[in-house]
């Protein structure tokens, strides 16, 4: 039991050492932007009031601006920390130097990228994917109507009896000759039930 606490603890240690060593601004934006392309939609999932295709519209737009958010907080960073070296070399910086404006342009770029270029980036991209997705659901829901108004129809429909049509006729026949000597019976019948005191 001692150990596995041990273990845990120097876990934590090693992580908590790393984090503040390398504490760079993108860590903390990139991890808010999964815990919000996680439980953002799925806490919209979870509405019962809610129209279900409507929660699916929000919960997809919402996972895609985090997606976003995460790409552009990377690139950015990654970008910031590239201009950090030419700018030290050009003003003959220190290492330690070097470091220190990494955090700072990275700092700066995150800052930026919040303010500027994600919604900038959601502005030209969501509106286009959102339409895109709609239309592939009617197109999907219009196809699913039809092969079930086709699936309704041959339902529907009689199949065809392979009768062979001389024989029919000779059925026909003898029924109508079976009918036609009937009728006099049934007249003569009828007429004997009416008589009166006869």
């Amino acid at each position: 039991m001692g150990t596995e606490n041990d273990m845990l603890k120097d876990g934590l240690k090693r992580i908590c050492y790393g984090l503040g060593k390398n504490n760079d601004p993108v860590f903390a934006v990139l991890g808010i932007a999964v815990f919000k392309g996680v439980f953002r939609p799925l806490f919209t999932m979870m509405d019962k009031d809610e129209n279900p295709q409507t929660k699916k519209y929000a919960a997809f737009r919402e996972g895609l601006t985090e997606a976003i958010a995460f790409g552009s907080y990377l690139g950015t960073s990654f970008v910031a920390k590239a201009l950090a070296k030419p700018l030290c070399k050009k003003f003959n910086a220190s290492e330690e130097l070097l470091h220190k404006t990494e955090k700072s342009l990275s700092f700066i770029a995150v800052c930026l990228c919040a303010v500027a270029i994600i919604p900038a980036v959601c502005n030209v991209t969501l509106k286009p994917i959102m339409d895109s997705v709609q239309k592939f659901q009617k197109t999907k829901k219009q196809l699913n109507e039809t092969q079930k108004t086709n699936l309704d129809i041959k339902e529907n429909v009689v199949p065809e009896m392979n009768v062979n049509k001389t024989s029919e006729l000779s059925v026909l026949s003898e029924n109508s000759k079976k009918l036609l000597l009937s009728v006099p019976k049934l007249n003569s019948v009828y007429n004997a039930d009416m008589k009166v005191g006869g």
